[in-house]
């Protein structure tokens, strides 16, 4: 009998875990008349659902110079999002990685730059997805996470665009606060030949500092104080970031505060690297889950 019980146990559990998991296409393309091209991106989709069902999403960014599969290889994320969604601890959800390049997802192509990476995710890749699978459209149901670039990335695009996502998700974000601690560590102090290759033409044909701080998440804090519904925000870092972004992430925790904001820190043991954001993805993964989940 407890044979029989423990095989049944097994067979249950093959079977939750094959319902569970979902389809990963890394190979797709979204029209993007911002860039005057395709927008790479990989997507995630929840399988063994019922017919007709819409789902939140998430759109997940890369670091510098990595692309559209570093959520996947790096992060493991159709193997976490099985998981979780396998064990009920997130509902069901679309998870969109788009392919960037060293953009810092700002809109550069009047300056001969990456391309308009800003406009090409907020407009185009956001249409395509909401018009090719079974989403549930509009703010609420959609969020946005990052790493390094792509956490300076997530933070800056959900807070210049409320109108496209309620939630936002920043791991280890390249943030540097102007006249803050972390301005000492960050591109201000750097040398031209370094901002040039940090920073491609997204701020100038030549670094401008002035430019880069108007496109700050720094920059927005004022006007999330003044919005009815600001996204939820959510703020995590290793102590050991190799960057020093401890110091730029707390300062932008602060500054949230001091404005009236909510906004969650996470300050945990741990590198500028997969080993720390593979630990943490999970929570802020459950995080936004939580906030742009159906009712």
């Amino acid at each position: 009998m407890a044979r029989l019980s423990a095989l049944a146990a097994a067979l249950w559990f093959a079977a939750a875990s094959a319902v569970a998991a979902g389809e990963v296409h890394v190979d797709r393309k979204a029209p993007s008349p911002a860039l005057g091209t395709d927008l790479p991106y990989s997507i995630y989709l929840p399988s063994g659902q019922p017919a007709g069902t819409r789902f939140p999403v998430v759109y997940l960014l890369h670091g510098f110079g990595a692309g559209q599969r570093e959520w996947l290889k790096g992060g493991r994320l159709e193997e976490t999002l099985d998981r979780m969604i396998g064990a009920g601890e997130i509902a069901p959800l679309i998870a969109v990685m788009p392919d960037a390049g060293k953009s810092w997802y700002v809109d550069s192509a009047r300056f001969n730059g990456p391309g308009d990476y800003e406009t090409a995710i907020t407009r185009d890749l956001v249409a395509e997805i909401d018009a090719r699978y079974p989403t549930l459209a509009g703010p609420a149901h959609r969020g946005i996470a990052g790493i390094s670039m792509g956490g300076h990335g997530a933070l800056r695009l959900a807070f210049a665009h409320p109108q496209v996502f309620s939630a936002v998700a920043a791991l280890s974000p390249g943030i540097w606060r102007p006249g803050g601690m972390s301005e000492a560590t960050g591109p201000a102090v750097d040398p031209p030949e370094m901002q040039e290759k940090w920073f491609p033409r997204t701020t100038g044909e030549t670094f401008d500092i002035g430019m880069f701080n108007r496109q700050s998440p720094f920059a927005h804090v004022g006007d999330l104080a003044e919005m009815e519904h600001p996204p939820a925000i959510l703020l995590a870092v290793g102590d050991d970031d190799y960057w020093k972004l401890h110091d730029g992430t707390v300062e932008l925790y602060i500054e949230l505060r001091r404005a009236g904001l909510r906004p969650e820190l996470r300050v945990d043991n741990g590198g500028h690297d997969w080993k720390y954001w593979r630990r943490v993805s999970p929570d802020a993964l459950s995080f936004l889950a939580g906030r742009i989940a159906p009712e």
